[in-house]
């Protein structure tokens, strides 16, 4: 039984997922304590239990303490079965965090899965629908892991009510990855998106990222932002920004909300890709993070230069270093620039 302080690194949700995902993938039965300690509500919310209870069933595992609220959890699984599986969280809670609770797992059973999970698509606190289908899909196609993404409808907070679905192909091993370059910037997209409110307000956020980001269309960098009418049950509004570069491609999104002016939502993605750029570095700080249990488990060293080093980031190490026998080293400080080395992982007995 492998045993797990949730209060650790960044004390969230994450260190709850990661473990749920690599759980599954060794057949490592664990025990957290101190669940989301960190957080204002400590504790399983609605969102990390539907993950608990998504990870049990697909690998058949007995789990105690599956309940809202609670701080502690044992989960011990069985088999992972591929199939066809529907979750629901029935908040605002976001899908893509379930779904990446779930992708590790499913990759290596040998046969392709369907996901289709119904909640928050666009919300606070987790990468957007968007990030995980322009970022996050094609650099894990890089690594050898294959999966298709579409959503039917978007869910914003606080009503929820989003749908997304994932198609889970089987994967025989994963590469790993040398991301210490990007080359060039070869074109700025993204998406200025609302739901059930007016054009205008999405034409303003479009707006304020032209007018922040115009001196790259002076570098003859194509800058492409369309404006979309979502369906959704609710109210929302987004911006979606993606950098391509020559080997990497880094994606960011701000999110509107009530009283939020819609130049500020526009801005605040527009500084965030600022930011990013020029560090020169190729992985995102969101990717970063995200990549590290695929890592873990590639074949090789790997090896990752990222804008910024988080918690979430040295989180993530610290968790898989708990289920694989990996050497991790990263240069740079919290918050700043970095380079992540990941080596020789095998799994532990």
């Amino acid at each position: 039984m492998i045993e797990i302080d949730g209060s650790l690194g960044e004390g969230g949700g994450q260190v709850l997922r990661t473990a749920l995902s690599l759980s599954c993938i060794t057949g490592s039965p664990f025990r957290i304590i101190n669940i989301r300690k960190l957080r204002p509500k400590p504790g399983l919310r609605r969102q990390h239990l539907v993950s608990v209870l998504a990870a049990a069933s697909i690998a058949g595992a007995r789990v105690i303490g599956d309940t809202l609220g609670s701080t502690e959890l044992i989960f011990c699984p069985g088999k992972v079965t591929p199939g066809e599986y529907t979750f629901a969280i029935d908040t605002a809670g976001a899908t893509p965090l379930v779904l990446q609770t779930l992708i590790p797992p499913l990759l290596f059973t040998g046969m392709q899965s369907s996901l289709s999970v119904c909640g928050g698509t666009h919300v606070p606190f987790s990468p957007s629908w968007h990030y995980l289908a322009g970022v996050f899909a094609p650099t894990l196609a890089l690594l050898g892991g294959s999966i298709e993404l579409a959503i039917d409808s978007y869910g914003f907070y606080p009503k929820g009510g989003g749908k997304v679905r994932c198609r889970v192909k089987p994967a025989v091993r994963l590469v790993p990855l040398r991301a210490e370059h990007r080359g060039s910037l070869l074109r700025v997209s993204g998406c200025s998106a609302v739901g059930n409110l007016p054009r205008s307000i999405a034409e303003r956020q479009r707006q304020a990222v032209l007018e922040r980001l115009g001196s790259f269309q002076g570098d003859d960098v194509p800058l492409e932002i369309e404006i979309r009418e979502v369906a959704t049950s609710g109210q929302g509004t987004f911006l979606f920004l993606k950098g391509e570069y020559e080997h990497a491609v880094a994606g960011f999104t701000a999110l509107g909300s009530r009283g939020k002016p819609a130049e500020i939502v526009g801005v605040e993605a527009a500084d965030e890709f600022i930011r990013h750029h020029e560090t020169g570095m190729p992985i995102d700080p969101h990717l970063a993070d995200q990549l590290v249990p695929y890592l873990a488990l590639a074949e090789g060293t790997s090896v990752l230069a990222t804008s910024r080093i988080t918690g979430h980031l040295e989180t993530n190490l610290q968790i898989s270093h708990s289920f694989l026998d990996i050497v991790a080293n990263v240069s740079g400080r919290r918050d700043g620039p970095g380079t992540v080395r990941i080596m020789q992982a095998a799994l532990k007995r």
